[in-house]
């Protein structure tokens, strides 16, 4: 019976593939694009731990100006979604695929690199 119960739970553990991590963190960052949370966003990208203040208000700014581009050209982006990812782990990078659907009906697939830096992954 043990040995039953044992062998069921080895079976329901599933691994975790680090390529699923980097794209859903992706997915997630640019979420927080989407929905004005600029500062989340930032955070997100790999940057030193300490950053001028200016550096940081600009890396803001340039945010929000895309997002502004966005919603004049396609009128602003409406979904993401992951397309693809693959991930080196020896190399702690992973390329991730996303696609933005616009507000216009058009869509783009962009292409995200990560990076892991203590254990997670932000944007590069």
């Amino acid at each position: 019976m043990f040995g039953v119960l044992a062998v069921t739970f080895m079976s329901c553990r599933k691994e975790i593939d680090p390529a699923d991590v980097a794209a859903q963190t992706a997915r997630q960052y640019y979420d927080y694009l989407l929905h004005g949370d600029y500062e989340a966003y930032v955070e997100g990208m790999d940057t030193p731990e300490r950053i001028p203040a200016s550096y940081k208000e600009q890396l803001l700014l340039n945010a929000r100006m895309f997002m502004e581009q966005q919603k004049k050209e396609h009128r602003g982006i409406r979904q993401v979604s992951v397309v693809n990812a693959t991930a080196d782990t020896a190399r702690k990078a992973a390329q991730v695929f996303l696609l933005l659907s616009y507000g216009d009906s058009t869509r783009e697939q962009v292409y995200v690199p990560m990076v892991m830096r203590k254990g997670i992954w932000y944007l590069r």
